[in-house]
């Protein structure tokens, strides 16, 4: 059995949670598996550290071709998938693709 697309509204929430998945994955230095981690999970408590947090940052910036405003670059923003997938998607919606839309962006 194959298992069908998420519903239309369903899919920016599916596609910015595998995005914050596979950063966490590649930067995030867990000591597990960030594809087991439910969205509410503290991801400081499972591993995340400060130094960490910045090369995931890093990462989405790179994944997404926009940057993070300063606002969001807060230790709450990176607390659990849950809230990085709301900023990433506060960025992308502020964005429409383009960095220099975002107001406090530092390019």
């Amino acid at each position: 059995m194959t298992q069908s697309a998420p519903a239309p509204s369903d899919a920016p929430v599916a596609s910015h949670d595998h995005l914050v998945r596979s950063s966490l994955q590649r930067a995030g230095r867990l000591p597990v598996d960030a594809w087991t981690i439910t969205e509410s999970d503290d991801l400081f408590d499972a591993g995340l550290t400060s130094h960490a947090s910045v090369a995931v940052l890093v990462d989405l910036e790179d994944s997404i071709g926009a940057e993070f405003p300063d606002v969001l670059l807060r230790k709450s923003t990176f607390a659990s998938i849950a809230t990085i997938r709301a900023a990433l998607a506060r960025v992308l919606e502020g964005t429409n693709g383009t960095a220099a839309s975002v107001p406090g962006s530092r390019r």
